[in-house]
């Protein structure tokens, strides 16, 4: 069984489940049409699959078929759902790394195992997914039956008790290791056209590959945000330069059949000229250069093989350049897809200190020489917490304020390790001192 995603002739992007002999899954099918279809998008779809899959790699490795017990009105028991909850904890991916090659230690922890587990999370996720797949099926198979009334008390009390085994103690905190702040601006640097480092040999995906980077670095947008862009999402101000990003999900005129979308609210985002510059240049003197490219209004597009000139997919993105900019330097192991999204808000955060440390030396400033005036209005000009989240909110297109919450409590728990860490270095500095003192005594 393997997911494929499917353009239906009004653009929808409808991801299904082929089985083994090429045919449609019925029921997860049917699931995804009734329940997810009118509210969810593509990627929220491809990932109830997924765990769809997972319980039919159940059911073959226990030789179950649970929609026929729920056809001889035979519900889950506590044991089959422990079972279900323990095959839940496990990763589905394969092993595919290829021994010959050079190892890196750092890796070596991590390295696959037939038994590697996924976090809480995931394993909640999966199961909250089988829970409600199980409970639509049974129901669909049961509601004709003479005593369909019972069967449906029985049906929601199995999805209560499935609910009951739901993996307890989650954390909240991402146990995702990003790059460093220094990394990152060395690995900007390395994507750089003309660095000495860079992997690329020809200038075209020099170039291409700096302004995607750059794109990310500016705007602190998603990656799938940047290879949406269109021809016309670029605002020609010589001063003043932006970047809008529109909502286009489903759009017919995309070829991708895994369309990258806005997963936020529309926005402009003003750009640094020379970026500016850079966009025009790679427009006007190399974009063209690819015919497919005139199929399609996407900025970036691929420059290899039978695909070159079509719009830049996210498998390409990451495969074909962010991946060989990764091998540049062992140090670059943890920069992820959200890195720069991250790295973005911790530099937001500092400005804002920044300027708030500013006007506060300026309003003690005003404070000594009496200017009452003075004072009042460079209070007005402080940015409350309140203020970095509206503004946050409207750099990343968040709807909900609790979106951008989690980017100001990282930058907090970012300063505050960072005065532990000056606390611990002053006491190491000032135990030093007293030895010093001692010996010379």
């Amino acid at each position: 069984m393997i997911v494929k995603n499917e353009i239906f002739s009004d653009g929808e992007r409808r991801p299904l489940i082929i089985n083994n002999d090429n045919s449609i899954d019925f029921w997860s099918t049917l699931y995804i049409t009734v329940m997810l279809r009118a509210d969810n998008k593509q990627n929220t779809i491809k990932n109830t699959l997924y765990s769809i899959i997972l319980l039919s790699k159940w059911e073959q490795s226990n030789h179950r078929n649970l929609f026929e017990e729920f056809r001889d009105q035979k519900l889950l028991n506590p044991e089959t759902i422990r079972s279900i909850k323990n095959f839940c904890m496990y990763s589905s991916q394969k092993n595919t790394r290829n021994s010959k090659k050079i190892i890196d230690f750092r890796r070596l922890a991590k390295k696959d195992s037939p038994l590697k587990t996924v976090d809480k999370k995931f394993q909640l996720q999966r199961m909250t997914v089988i829970n409600n797949y199980l409970k639509f099926c049974a129901w669909e198979i049961c509601k004709f039956k003479p005593n369909a009334t019972d069967l449906k008390d029985g049906i929601d009390q199995m999805a209560k008790l499935f609910t009951s085994y739901y993996p307890k103690g989650i954390s909240n905190i991402s146990k995702v290791t990003h790059a460093e702040a220094i990394t990152l601006e060395h690995f900007r640097q390395v994507a750089h056209a003309e660095h000495n480092d860079n992997p690329f040999k020809s200038f075209d995906s020099r170039l291409r590959n700096q302004i995607l980077i750059e794109i990310l670095y500016w705007t602190g947008c998603r990656p799938a945000e940047v290879i949406a862009l269109q021809l016309d999402d670029i605002e020609h101000d010589i001063d003043e330069p932006q970047l809008r990003f529109i909502r286009r999900h489903d759009n017919i005129d995309d070829p991708r059949k895994d369309q990258p979308v806005l997963k936020t609210q529309e926005r402009d985002i003003e750009i640094p000229k020379t970026l500016y510059f850079d966009l025009e240049r790679y427009i006007r003197t190399i974009r063209h250069k690819y015919k497919l490219s005139k199929t399609h209004p996407y900025i970036f597009v691929s420059h290899k093989g039978q695909t070159s000139g079509t719009a830049l997919s996210d498998k390409a993105f990451f495969g074909g350049v962010i991946t060989p900019l990764k091998k540049v330097d062992a140090d670059f192991i943890n920069v992820q897809r959200r890195s720069f999204r991250i790295y973005f808000n911790e530099r937001f955060s500092d400005q804002i200190d920044k300027h708030n440390e500013k006007i506060s030396m300026e309003i003690v400033d005003a404070e000594i020489r009496g200017e009452s005036e003075s004072v009042k209005r460079l209070k007005k000009q402080v940015i409350r917490d309140g203020d970095e989240v509206d503004t946050r909110m409207r750099i990343m297109g968040h709807s909900n304020p609790n979106s951008a919450r989690p980017y100001l409590d990282r930058h907090i728990t970012r300063i505050a390790n960072k005065v532990h860490k000056e606390m611990i270095l002053g006491t190491s500095v000032a135990v030093e001192e007293i030895k010093n003192a001692r010996y010379k005594k």
